[in-house]
């Protein structure tokens, strides 16, 4: 009896050291603070402001597309209805350009709408330059949020031109929010649009802001980035975050990766979205007693996002902005009997037929003896069936002008040569031409080249010889990096690219006939 009473002492006395210890354990989960910031975000919209369909609409079966700004409000809606406005929404850039929506105001029908969406802060992507920086201080202007850029100055000081920074606070927490521009902006906006602008070492301009926020307390730093992940760049924001400590998050644009989960690199949470808005980004942090102890990235995709309805508000306020441009963008042109590829991935790897209707477009209005242009400036598809010129705006947004400069058969073949070097990655400097044929060949190195045999008219170019060469006003000063073209004589300033295609087009169709337009093996890759 004594060593069974024992026995059952020890039992009891076991079960109330586990109750009290149980009760511990829930006093601290009961005394910690816990609290949890959403952070809403997207990148490279390229104003697609307008949203797809539902899914299943017209009877359809749509699984993914485009989600709108309409439907975007209804999810920053619900998000601060739910969580008590501990939400932040923020862009990584390339926002303002892109679509005859944005275009025809150059961009303050987007401003407007990202007011009412309720943004805290973006920074500029390098298309957020196409209407010249002029333009863009405008855009700032009516922005009811910040725009910012650490690493943009006035050439030759250290002033900088956008605020480089700015401290969000949220349910009593700091969030510090510091931003860089890509220095690509340099050649992938017209050069004319950054004149009297320096894009300043990224990394050290973004310690300086990451060292300053945390001197104001930051809990959390999150960095809008517009550098991308693009093997071809040289500065990416895998770079920066090399060389920069203290970055929680990094919202990452310009490289159009859709990382469904985020991607960590070097303890640094990388979120992107894709592109177009056809993924809203959802950053979870969570804070434990003021201190950030997780991170977490995912995706809104369409069909999610269409759950959410659409802002009735919002959809009024874009559908009259749409009645406004109709008068210009309804105007039919001809009928296609083809699709027209102007698919990104394969206007920056290879000939396509729109390419090919392009140049030849510009080849007919100047009479030069060559064409090249870049198929980063050629921005959407266009579908069998008739053809608006808001279709060609879509195709051809950035309101270059073809120019006509005297270069040298040696000029051309450094531009082959330079625009096909990423092949076969997707690069936005790869040349479409006319009057011109050419064939990419991989080196031993596993690098492309341009194999001999390069022809202008059907004659084998003459590295020595002068050639009239029409290309558009963005590359003839350098822009996409054909820095062969600068300081070149021009000999012709020849109107709008897409009036001109406009015109090319009508001239193809004029006896009544739809358009046919095929490709012709004028770029060739050799097996």
């Amino acid at each position: 009896m004594f060593h069974r009473g024992k026995k059952c002492l020890g039992l009891l006395l076991s079960l109330v050291m586990l109750v009290s210890l149980f009760s511990v354990v829930v006093s601290a989960e009961e005394e910690a603070d816990i609290k949890t910031v959403y952070i809403l975000h997207t990148n490279d919209t390229h104003a697609r402001v307008i949203g797809d369909n539902t899914p299943g609409q017209d009877g359809k079966p749509v699984t993914s597309g485009i989600i709108g700004y309409a439907r975007y409000k209804a999810i920053i809606t619900a998000m601060k209805e739910a969580h008590e406005d501990m939400v932040l929404v923020l862009d990584a850039g390339d926002t303002f350009h892109g679509t005859n929506f944005a275009s025809l105001s150059k961009g303050q029908s987007v401003v407007r709408l990202l007011n009412d969406l309720g943004l805290d802060a973006m920074t500029p992507g390098n298309h957020d330059f196409n209407y010249g920086f002029d333009e863009l201080e405008i855009l700032m202007k009516e922005a009811d949020f910040p725009i910012l850029a650490s690493n943009v100055v006035k050439e030759g000081t250290d002033e900088k031109v956008f605020d480089g920074s700015k401290m969000l606070e949220v349910g009593g927490l700091k969030i510090g929010v510091l931003a860089v521009a890509t220095p690509e902006t340099k050649v992938k906006s017209s050069p004319v649009n950054t004149e009297g602008l320096e894009f300043v070492e990224e990394a050290a301009a973004a310690q300086a802001e990451v060292t300053a926020l945390q001197e104001e307390g930051a809990q959390a730093i999150v960095l809008l980035s517009h550098l991308g992940l693009d093997d071809e760049s040289e500065i990416t924001t895998k770079t920066v975050l090399d060389a920069v400590e203290g970055i929680d998050v990094a919202i990452d644009g310009h490289s159009h990766h859709t990382l469904e989960e985020g991607e960590v690199y070097n303890d640094t949470l990388i979120a992107m979205t894709g592109n177009h808005l056809e993924n809203v980004g959802l950053i979870t942090l969570t804070f434990t007693d003021g201190e950030l102890t997780e991170t977490k990235a995912e995706l809104i995709n369409f069909l999610e996002a269409a759950q959410y309805g659409q802002d009735s508000e919002l959809l009024e306020s874009i559908a009259a902005i749409e009645e406004e441009n109709k008068r210009f963008t309804d105007v039919e042109v001809a009928e296609s009997a083809t699709v027209l590829d102007g698919e990104r991935e394969d206007v920056r790897t290879k000939e396509t037929n729109l390419g090919n209707l392009i140049t030849d477009a510009m080849l007919w209005a100047t009479n030069a003896d060559a064409v090249i242009t870049n198929g980063g400036g050629i921005r959407a598809s266009i579908d069998e069936g008739m053809i608006t010129m808001g279709e060609l705006l879509d195709v051809l947004p950035f309101g270059n002008m073809i120019t006509v400069i005297e270069v040298t058969g040696a000029d051309i073949l450094a531009a082959l040569e330079y625009g096909i070097d990423a092949y076969p990655a997707a690069a936005g400097k790869f040349p479409h031409v006319a009057n011109i044929t050419y064939t990419i060949y991989m080196k031993d190195d596993e690098t492309a080249g341009i194999e001999e045999g390069v022809t202008i008219g059907g004659e084998p170019l003459d590295p020595e010889a002068t050639y009239k060469l029409a290309t558009n006003d963005f590359m003839a000063i350098g822009g996409d990096g054909y820095t062969m073209f600068e300081g070149k004589t021009q000999l012709l300033l020849e109107g709008l690219m897409v009036d001109v295609l406009r015109d090319y087009i009508l001239h193809l169709t004029e006896d009544g006939t739809a358009l046919n337009v095929e490709t012709d093996g004028r770029i060739a890759v050799a097996e």
